[in-house]
């Protein structure tokens, strides 16, 4: 729990001088509110003393002075809390989320299940805003007021400041019994939701899926299913959770009847008057008054803290791929790229639902195994091999995605590991078989990765990009040409489309090495040659490394490495292949398309 604070505490530290504010106004303001309860006690006394009527006049003007500087120091707070805190905050939490997962590997992010990772990430940034919110605005407002309510209790009178203090006591040793009692079924719950997030999240991206199987009801009765199991083990939880807070609740009855017993008893005995009575009950219905709503707090803290703690947990995991200080800028990358005796191994995914992090595990499965070869500055080759042979984990290593187990990956006499990762990113163009693409413009798409300077690119730019990726085939039917919103995942597009526009993208950033990764396997015959001759074009004069199970795509390359169970077992031109590598062979053999 320290530790937790600690997180909490180091979160917000860039907001400690308006923190700080907030909280003179707020003491100020519970001082405030025990001045008007004093002086009714005077007023009583004043009128059964007999006290002239300019005196409770005077005595009243008080209390509506305290009731006006009360509600200035509350406008001052809200002012603060508006301007300087409450929205910034969130700004704050949501800039933190984001650059956490930006130092995360690309491996990280693909080791995980986007629903699991978004239900930890939105649950945990507004549980932390929010339990924030309530320890700042709710709890805290509370103690102070107990505070200085038990302090004033204690000037006037030891004995009823100590029942006060003993009666607020026993209520807060129940509460961290409670705490303890229920948070690992808390946790559980949180689980539970999590798990089920991840079916919904599931569902909702394979919409399409479940209706053309007409599998609704299946999927509807499984999500409900877990929905269900949620709701018995909360009611059960929360109903034990009830009674005990009843328990607890008691021993504010119990303190309230002792000061109303023991401030009488001092009445009767003369020690205080009538006026102080009501002061003294004024002034503990205020202390007690806020516990009352101390119940609902701490069972909404309690779910808080189990999100915000599965939140920190996420932010404590740490990125697989380091990045070292002072890393070299390499300026004019020729796009030289060595394999020196490779090998690697997938890493087993880690949950994010975890309540702690965990050390990072390894597949059994030999991904790449001692894996060693050379591709010159501005060489086209390509990879093949059956599903699973190590082709795509290439392409991970290279746009470091991954770092290898063993060996060495060399990139114009650097080791990739030194290299500045943004820079050299900034220098690789990557095509994959499923162009990504966002539900933005043709043009937002393709200038995407020129980092913030796509604003300068005139279309007569755009226009030599679409015609080398062959966006010009299509160009003519887009109602508003570059500016035409695509959709989501480029759904206005045919696959064939989305590919050129990939293509568009990577060439858009004049990248020095380019990739294409199985980027025609889906594709029909034409969309196949497009992208061919897309790829021609965009491969003269960089290093071009294409990934294929279509052999009909690379026939004329440069150099063919030929993969298989992770390991090179074949490397030259198609002619010698045929002649010398039987796994190449077969491959061919076994092709539909003739090359």
């Amino acid at each position: 729990m320290k530790e937790f604070f600690r997180k909490i505490i180091e979160i917000y530290r860039p907001f400690k001088k308006v923190m700080a504010t907030i909280f003179f106004f707020m003491i100020c303001s519970q001082v405030l509110m025990l001045v008007s309860p004093y002086i009714y006690g005077k007023i009583i006394d004043g009128i059964i003393s007999g006290a002239e009527m300019k005196k409770i006049i005077v005595l009243a003007l008080v209390t509506l002075v305290a009731h006006v500087l009360s509600n200035i120091v509350g406008y001052l707070q809200g002012r603060c809390e508006i301007n300087r805190l409450e929205f910034d905050v969130r700004q704050h939490v949501s800039k933190q989320t984001l650059e956490k997962m930006f130092s995360f590997s690309v491996g990280q992010h693909n080791n995980q299940n986007s629903g699991v990772k978004q239900s930890v990430i939105n649950k945990g940034e507004h549980s932390l805003t929010t339990l924030a919110h309530t320890i700042l605005y709710e709890i805290s407002p509370i103690i102070i007021s107990i505070v200085v309510t038990i302090s004033a209790l204690f000037y006037l009178s030891l004995i009823l400041g100590a029942v006060t203090l003993t009666g607020v006591g026993c209520f807060v040793g129940i509460s961290i019994y409670l705490n303890r009692n229920i948070k690992d079924e808390l946790k559980d719950i949180e689980n539970m939701v999590h798990d089920n997030e991840k079916v919904r999240s599931e569902i909702l991206r394979n919409m399409e899926l479940v209706q053309i199987n007409a599998q609704e009801k299946k999927v509807t009765g499984e999500y409900d299913k877990g929905l269900g199991k949620i709701a018995r083990f909360g009611k059960t939880m929360w109903t034990r959770f009830l009674l005990f807070a009843c328990v607890r609740n008691l021993t504010i009855g119990i303190t309230r009847f002792l000061i109303i017993i023991i401030g009488a008893y001092y009445v009767y005995k003369g020690v205080y008057t009538a006026g102080y009575l009501v002061i003294f009950l004024s002034w503990s219905a205020n202390a007690f008054g806020r516990l009352n709503s101390v119940g609902n707090l701490h069972r909404r803290c309690m779910e808080l803290y189990i999100s915000v703690k599965k939140y920190f947990v996420m932010l404590d995991i740490e990125p697989e791929v380091k990045i070292i200080p002072n890393p070299v800028r390499v300026d004019g990358l020729d796009g030289r790229i060595e394999f020196k005796n490779v090998s690697f191994k997938y890493p087993v995914r880690n949950y994010l639902g975890d309540d702690e992090v965990k050390p990072p595990s390894q597949n059994d499965h030999v991904a790449l195994s001692d894996v060693s070869f050379t591709i010159q500055s501005g060489q086209r080759v390509a990879f093949v091999g059956q599903s699973g042979a190590g082709k795509s984990t290439l392409t991970h290593l290279i746009l470091r995605s991954y770092d290898p187990d063993d060996g060495q990956i060399v990139i114009d006499e650097n080791d990739l590991r030194i290299l500045d990762l943004k820079h050299y990113r900034e220098s690789i163009g990557l095509v994959e078989q499923s162009v990504t693409l966002f539900d933005e413009t043709l043009r937002y798409n393709i200038v995407f990765g020129l980092n913030g300077r796509g604003i300068d690119v005139t279309n007569d730019e755009l226009g030599e990009i679409a015609s080398m990726s062959c966006i010009d085939k299509f160009y003519d039917r887009l109602e508003d040409g570059f500016d035409t919103v695509i959709g989501e995942k480029g759904v206005k597009l045919s696959g064939g489309e989305r590919q050129r526009v990939g293509i568009a993208r990577a060439l858009m950033k004049a990248p020095k090495i380019l990739i294409f990764d199985e980027a025609t396997s889906s594709l029909d015959t034409e969309n196949e040659a497009l992208i061919k001759e897309s790829i021609e074009n965009a491969s003269r004069g960089r290093t071009t490394i294409i990934i294929a199970h279509r052999l009909s795509t690379i026939k004329d390359v440069d150099k063919i490495f030929v993969m298989e169970k992770g390991k090179i077992v074949g490397e030259g031109k198609h002619d010698e292949l045929l002649e010398t590598c039987e796994v190449y062979k077969n491959l061919v053999s076994n092709q539909v398309t003739t090359i």
